[in-house]
């Protein structure tokens, strides 16, 4: 757990083998492919577009086995390693990436531009349900690049921004079902459209710590705490009284 902790910390991501058996897995991907074909039936709560994927939101908010995936204790441990024993769900995103002729990566930018917390210890853990290799658009990173902190512009929709870190000079992720790869929310990452005829499954959890705080507290929050505690949940943000997308 040490060596993982310091690779993390130098790399700013870590590919954790193994997180979910070859039996949960398969569950969670009946489960996954459920929500599919659920929210592509209701495109008010998914959405497929021109780069080939269809996701949506709060996989939690489908599924109890998807729940019970999150509190996996395996899972929660790596977490706790990277930043602490309090552990808040910001949310979860479903992905399904399908094969597209289309080149519309989803291009090169820091997760911190959309979720900023007043401690920047928001992460992502991202649930590989299936097999995830560069000619499936797997996930590219700058490994080093979170200690930039926050770059201003790192949008994914920020031309400028895709020069100074193209596709080409990232580091391809590739992983197999039941792995997770983990990042901070400062690392430079994205992923090129599928080529491949297989679709790349992915839930991605965005977490943060307990004694942190969103800088935005009603930003598409579930605020579910996960392990430990969180400091400062107040009887507005447990209501969730106003949500901005």
């Amino acid at each position: 757990m040490c060596e993982m902790r310091a690779f993390f910390e130098e790399n700013g991501y870590y590919l954790a083998r193994s997180v979910y058996s070859p039996v949960e897995v398969g569950r969670l991907e009946d489960e996954f492919d459920r929500i599919v074909r659920q929210i592509s039936k209701d495109r008010k709560n998914g959405s497929a577009n021109g780069n080939g994927v269809i996701g949506t939101r709060n996989v939690q908010q489908y599924s109890g086995l998807w729940m019970a995936a999150l509190l996996h204790e395996k899972f929660l441990d790596i977490v706790e390693r990277l930043i602490g024993p309090d552990i808040v769900l910001n949310h979860s995103t479903l992905f399904e990436k399908r094969m597209t002729t289309a080149k519309t990566p989803f291009h090169m930018h820091q997760d911190w531009s959309y979720l900023p917390t007043r401690m920047n210890t928001m992460i992502a853990g991202m649930i590989h349900v299936s097999e995830a290799t560069e000619a499936m658009g797997c996930l590219r990173v700058y490994p080093g690049s979170h200690r930039h902190g926050r770059v201003e512009g790192s949008t994914a929709t920020n031309a400028a921004f895709h020069e100074q870190f193209p596709f080409e000079g990232a580091t391809a992720i590739e992983a197999r079902p039941g792995d997770v790869t983990f990042f901070d929310y400062f690392i430079v990452h994205g992923s090129p459209s599928n080529r491949s005829e297989t679709p790349r499954k992915v839930v991605i959890a965005r977490m943060f710590s307990g004694k942190d705080r969103k800088e935005d507290v009603h930003q598409f929050s579930e605020n579910l705490v996960l392990r430990g505690w969180n400091y400062h949940t107040t009887a507005e943000t447990a209501r969730k009284t106003v949500v901005k997308a």
